[in-house]
């Protein structure tokens, strides 16, 4: 029998499945739009000078839709386990969580015509210079963004393991 672990090593054993967890979320078609949206938004963040209250809510809303993602995919994971096949109650279940998930997706869509609405102008300017001034790590960023963007709304099926 193996002794126990220290507090320190079950702590650290925690997080590296939580971070294994976060692994399986990407692998989520939807998740990777959420990726992309995330960051489109915190370039944009970046290019508007937000305030800390502005990039507070903006993180939150951010944090909101990957929480409920998150605990979309375990939900979907467990009702797959415990009614495999078709299930009225089961769909029901899987589609709520789903639904929890579009609503914070809304309201993060909200949160940025708030945000960036009233600054849409100088953010077509700020993105103009940025890509005059570092026109290689403004491409990189709209290429990442894009990548996860296409990954989602193209590539349905799940990443490989």
């Amino acid at each position: 029998m193996r002794p126990p672990r220290s507090s320190i090593g079950r702590i650290i054993l925690s997080f590296a499945r939580a971070f294994v967890g976060i692994g399986f979320l990407l692998r989520e078609p939807n998740a990777r739009i959420h990726v992309a949206a995330a960051l489109t938004v915190t370039g944009a963040g970046l290019l508007a000078t937000l305030s800390r209250v502005e990039w507070a809510v903006v993180l939150a809303s951010i944090g909101l839709v990957f929480a409920l993602e998150t605990l979309n995919t375990a939900l979907e994971g467990y009702v797959d386990l415990a009614a495999p096949g078709r299930h009225e109650t089961a769909g029901r279940a899987k589609d709520a969580a789903a639904g929890a998930v579009l609503l914070a997706s809304f309201t993060s869509v909200g949160v940025a015509v708030i945000l960036f609405g009233p600054r849409l102008g100088a953010l077509r300017e700020a993105l103009g210079q940025a890509w005059t001034d570092h026109p290689l790590a403004v491409g990189l960023y709209i290429a990442v963004t894009l990548t996860f963007l296409l990954a989602g709304v193209l590539w349905r099926d799940k990443w490989p393991a």
